[in-house]
């Protein structure tokens, strides 16, 4: 079922399936809610699950602005309004980032988290130059295709792209993104007024299961050291760790994704 927050007259898209105790999936930047259609075949036989296309992406609307606080603001808004009883919050990427600041603002809402491979400190750590690296060829062609086909073209002309997986879903995620998205994110301008030190002592209490890629397939987007420290502050959280595996771990080890949070949800449903 389609299904629309609105926000100063503009749409943000998310989608309802399934039956059970809610779940909220909350995609990367440059993605869309179509990114966990093999997950949400999966969950939705025991929850209901409510996929969000953060604003800018998939089906919602082109903003004025992307800055974090406002997709944390966006999914606070689903969960108590649309929603009205607590959830589990799963996020990949700036999804995991964001399912943490919500839960941080609404910590009484959220049953658990599930952070995938979530870039607390990427860009501190990165800056601007290198992250600017990491994403300006999509900016590129969001920028100066409209076409999912024109995208796909360019993509799949790349040898170094041509056998990626769901090549076809990039293109049209890509189509999809407003590039501001990207630029915002390059200047920092998105995560100004965010603290990941901040939220994550305030999400301390949550339990919370982290995945994480291999650093070496991933960009360094978190490090062992980055984990370390949210360790020693969080008293309820696991980590697992996927060695020889990308950012994508839902994508690229769907089933050992599968496992751990399906054992993860019903070990903390158990407490």
């Amino acid at each position: 079922m389609k299904n629309y927050i609105i926000k100063k007259n503009k749409k943000i898209y998310y989608s309802k399936i399934g039956k059970g105790n809610p779940i909220v999936l909350l995609h990367g930047i440059s993605s869309s809610s179509k990114t966990w259609s093999k997950v949400a075949n999966q969950l939705k036989k025991t929850n209901t699950l409510f996929l969000v296309d953060f604003r800018g992406h998939g089906n919602s609307d082109h903003f004025e602005s992307y800055n974090w606080n406002d997709y944390t603001e966006d999914t606070v808004e689903l969960i108590e309004k649309n929603i009205k009883e607590p959830v589990d919050l799963i996020g990949h990427s700036l999804g995991a980032c964001i399912a943490a600041q919500t839960a941080s603002l609404i910590n009484n809402k959220i049953n658990t988290l599930i952070l995938e491979d979530p870039p607390f400190y990427h860009y501190d750590r990165y800056g601007k130059k290198l992250i600017s690296d990491r994403f300006i060829g999509n900016l590129k062609l969001s920028k100066e295709y409209n076409s999912k086909k024109e995208i796909y073209d360019k993509l799949s002309s790349n040898s170094k792209l041509s056998k990626v997986k769901n090549l076809d879903l990039i293109a049209e995620n890509l189509s999809n993104l407003d590039y501001k998205v990207l630029e915002s994110t390059i200047s920092g301008e998105a995560l100004k007024s965010f603290s990941s030190n901040k939220i994550i002592s305030k999400i301390s209490n949550i339990d919370t299961l982290l995945l994480a890629g291999d650093p070496k397939k991933t960009g360094n987007v978190i490090i062992p050291e980055e984990i370390k420290y949210i360790e020693n502050i969080m008293d309820k959280i696991k980590v697992v760790y996927f060695q020889n595996t990308g950012h994508n771990i839902h994508e690229e080890k769907y089933n050992d994704f599968m496992k751990e949070i399906l054992i993860f949800l019903d070990e903390t449903k158990k407490l």
